[in-house]
């Protein structure tokens, strides 16, 4: 894939800001998904600016147009969040959702329609980008305000992935989790982790979620 010059210009900045980091995370050998803790914005970040290869990260759906990224910043992030009188609210969130949705094109995001009728999209989306070669970048963080190093509850609704790659695959889809050491600021990954295909379905959809916590919580 293909970044676009909007991308680069905005990892420039985010490197400034975030200081050195180093990736120990080697590139893909065949279609893989990443798993990161979002830490309160943290997590894509530095994973976004400073892993040495390009994914494709799984951003809520909203943040991908203009106008719904708009009213998602209007009606929640500016004037809920931070406290902000409608009218400021409203005028940064017109000047932010420009380029906000703008940069999850230039990244090659893949739209994430939770919860809603358009669910299925965001998997056929991914699986069409892991048939071309592509990696995804996915925080499933329950809670993705909390700042702490390692991550918490998450859903596990992203490794749904797997039953779409068993028509596209003979082999598991690799789930590889990330971890981000602030002190030593360093990305590393954790043991990838595969679907038991002759297993029960329930039970490693349980396995597979516990593993990648554990893998990325390790110490």
């Amino acid at each position: 894939m293909k970044r676009g010059k909007l991308f680069y210009m905005t990892r420039a900045f985010v490197r400034l800001g975030l200081g050195p980091w180093r990736s120990e995370v080697e590139p893909p050998k065949g279609p893989t998904v990443y798993v990161c803790s979002h830490s309160n914005l943290r997590g894509p970040l530095t994973a976004l600016a400073y892993l040495p290869f390009p994914t494709r990260p799984w951003v809520l759906h909203v943040f991908t147009d203009r106008e719904t990224c708009r009213a998602h910043y209007r009606d929640y992030t500016f004037s809920v969040r931070f406290g902000l009188p409608k009218p400021l609210a409203s005028g940064l969130a017109w000047a932010a959702s420009g380029y906000v949705s703008a940069l999850m094109g230039s990244l090659g995001a893949v739209p994430v329609y939770r919860g809603t009728v358009k669910a299925g999209q965001t998997f056929k989306a991914s699986a069409a980008a892991l048939r071309a070669g592509d990696s995804l970048l996915i925080f499933p963080d329950v809670d993705y305000t909390d700042s702490s190093q390692g991550i918490g509850e998450v859903y596990d609704g992203f490794l749904f992935l797997e039953r779409f790659w068993r028509k596209q695959s003979a082999e598991p889809l690799r789930f590889v989790p990330l971890r981000l050491d602030r002190e030593r600021k360093v990305i590393t990954a954790g043991k990838p982790v595969q679907f038991d295909r002759s297993a029960d379905w329930k039970a490693e959809l349980v396995r597979v979620r516990e593993a990648l916590r554990e893998e990325i919580n390790e110490a």
